[in-house]
């Protein structure tokens, strides 16, 4: 469902009750036709004219707001330059998702196969994990695009999700697009390799500084009021649980300890959680050691100042 936001310029809602792993996307008419990720499932992309889309952007590579790029076989497909080749390599696909840190954190625990999640979804093209793309470049923090018609927006850098992760800026209509920085009640999600917590908080700050009057994201629906407030809100819960790991940390624990206590991911219920716990956890430290506020004591071993 096309849900339009200010002339030539719409959200395209997926045809599904949970967003995940859908993801919300934009759809922007100017003399050029430009869509924002790529995530909303097939059904909901036969709402527009797929041909026509000249310019297609990723605001970063998670599958579930890249599955549908492969339809798009006539668009010129941009992302952020710190994550390009990450579209061509699965080797470095892997690496920003953090699978390089799956041996130090999970031990000889076997690396899981992707489940099948995604395939009982039959307008989700492909499968799990892995998805090439062929760019024709890359964007940059603050680069302006005009597609016609006074239709103009900015990149905006947002890491903190992960490395490449952007919004876009539509400052005539006081739009923003912020991607998976998405207010929804679970708070941020931060389980990549490449994520970042300090990076995160400076994100939201940015976003609150350019103070938009309507602010789309990909996983709930467009909000114009209270803004801020829920901005604050979601990022409270990122900050409650480093609250919660710091008063742990009177006493020595690893990361393995800490990730018992389920600060996160309460009821498993997806197969990466565990990994991601312990990804979680490994931010907070990183964060916690920046601030002065913990040390390691010993190699794996960490508690406050």
């Amino acid at each position: 469902m096309l849900l339009p936001l200010a002339k030539g310029i719409s959200v395209l809602m997926p045809n599904a009750p949970n967003f995940y792993p859908y993801c919300i996307c934009m759809y922007i008419e100017g003399e050029q036709r430009a869509v924002i990720d790529f995530g909303a499932g097939i059904k909901a992309f036969e709402e527009i004219d797929k041909k026509s889309v000249d310019i297609g952007i990723l605001t970063h590579n998670h599958p579930d707001h890249t599955h549908c790029g492969v339809l798009f076989t006539d668009t010129r497909l941009y992302t952020g330059k710190e994550g390009e080749q990450s579209y061509s390599s699965e080797e470095n696909y892997l690496k920003l998702r953090g699978f390089g840190l799956w041996k130090q954190f999970m031990g000889d625990k076997p690396l899981p196969v992707a489940d099948d999640t995604l395939r009982i979804y039959k307008d989700i093209p492909g499968k799990p994990g892995f998805i090439k793309l062929d760019l024709a470049g890359t964007i940059t923090d603050r680069q302006q695009f005009d597609l016609g018609r006074g239709i103009r927006f900015t990149a905006v850098h947002l890491p903190g999700h992960c490395i490449d992760h952007y919004g876009f800026y539509f400052e005539k209509e006081g739009i923003l697009f912020a991607g998976d920085i998405d207010t929804t009640r679970g708070g941020p999600w931060y389980g990549d390799g490449c994520s970042n917590v300090g990076q995160f908080i400076k994100s939201v700050q940015l976003i609150k500084e350019i103070d938009p009057h309507i602010f789309a994201s990909s996983h709930r629906r467009p909000l114009t009021e209270h803004i801020g407030q829920s901005l604050d809100t979601y990022l409270g819960v990122m900050m409650d649980r480093e609250q919660q790991i710091y008063d742990l940390l009177r006493e020595p624990h690893t990361i393995e300890q800490m990730a018992e206590y389920q600060l996160a991911f309460k009821k498993r219920i997806f197969y990466m959680e565990d990994f991601w716990e312990r990804l979680y956890v490994h931010h907070h430290l990183q964060h916690l050691m920046e601030l002065g506020a913990v040390v390691e004591i010993q190699s794996g071993i960490f508690r406050q100042a």
